[in-house]
């Protein structure tokens, strides 16, 4: 279930304030309307569109990234409404439809009590790395550290740490993400406005894709769903995971620092792990596979008629050590 583009809406319009104090589900009563055009670079190349317009937003990639010597594309669509959540894979010719989740969130965060608010906030800051890497980036840009401003698509925004992600938020009217920069294991990732408008966009960017049949997928509770996933990220029993995890963390640098190892990677160590990286990209297993194949496939040919020529060879010494005698 694809929670990351339900939420991905939050990032538009959920500013500090919001995420701090009120529900981080409950979007403001406001009439945006933009249209942005991204470029996708780092090791992942393409291009991204996001088109909002009211309760309507969508969002359409067409990718490709390379790893393990193989490049791997993607070409997706999602349409999110008041109501309902669409997405589509284009090159597959499959899609889905399903309730848009974020009026049940909102509810079932509203039933928490104080205590319990106030956790799904401190839990949600202290797992900013997992989520960033379960949920889509731009939900949460507006809780990291402030970086400082810059401008993007001829547009001011605020940079943001979040995790091993920076991103770039729009300053004035809506909260929109122009640009994200980060990494995640041996990828880097960049996503960056290359126009935006604050108009309405026009009204073919929420057509559904030509030749798409969407298969509904129907949640028999979706308040006991909500319920449970908010309930999970505002639990005790979460937060004391997190601090139990972040206490191992530390006892394992305290433990290396006063065995004299470094805690933190050096400069050659950092180099190396740039090189594996790029060796694991680069690393085509289909070929490497496909070569040892053939290359056993001829050991075993090889053993073959070196056994049919072991045997003739065995069966001519045999004749001359005992040879025939009429």
């Amino acid at each position: 279930m694809r929670y990351g583009a339900w939420l991905g809406i939050l990032g538009l319009v959920v500013g500090e304030r919001a995420v701090a104090q009120a529900n981080p589900f409950k979007l403001p009563k406001m009439n945006i309307k933009a249209h942005v055009q991204y470029q996708l670079s780092g090791d992942q190349k393409g291009t991204a569109e996001t088109a909002i317009d009211g309760d309507r937003y969508m969002t359409r990639t067409q990718s490709s990234i390379k790893m393990m010597g193989k490049e791997t594309k993607a070409n997706h669509w999602s349409l999110v409404t008041a109501d309902s959540m669409y997405t589509a894979d284009l090159d597959k010719k499959e899609g889905t439809v399903a309730p848009n989740m974020l009026p049940y969130y909102a509810k079932a965060y509203d039933q928490l009590d104080g205590a319990s608010k106030q956790r799904f906030q401190s839990n949600i800051k202290a797992m900013s790395g997992m989520v960033s890497k379960a949920f889509d980036i731009n939900s949460f840009g507006s809780l990291g550290d402030k970086l400082g401003e810059e401008t993007v698509a001829g547009e001011v925004c605020e940079n943001r740490q979040f995790a091993s992600f920076t991103i770039c938020t729009m300053k004035k009217g809506p909260r929109l993400s122009l640009k994200t920069t980060g990494d995640l294991l041996c990828f880097r990732f960049e996503q960056t406005a290359t126009s935006v408008s604050l108009g309405a966009p026009p009204s073919s960017a929420y057509d559904p894709p030509v030749g798409i049949t969407f298969t509904p997928m129907g949640i028999p509770d979706a308040d006991s769903a909500a319920r449970g996933f908010v309930g999970y990220f505002a639990s005790q029993q979460l937060a004391d995971s997190i601090a139990a995890s972040k206490a191992k963390l530390e006892q394992a640098k305290t433990e290396a620092a006063a065995n004299g190892k470094p805690t933190e990677m050096t400069a050659e160590q950092k180099e190396q792990a740039k090189q594996a990286c790029e060796m694991l990209k680069n690393f085509d297993l289909g070929k490497a596979m496909a070569g040892a194949l053939n290359e056993m496939k001829k050991e075993l040919g090889n053993a073959a008629i070196d056994a049919v020529k072991q045997g003739a060879m065995n069966k001519f010494k045999g004749l001359l050590k005992k040879p025939r005698i009429p």
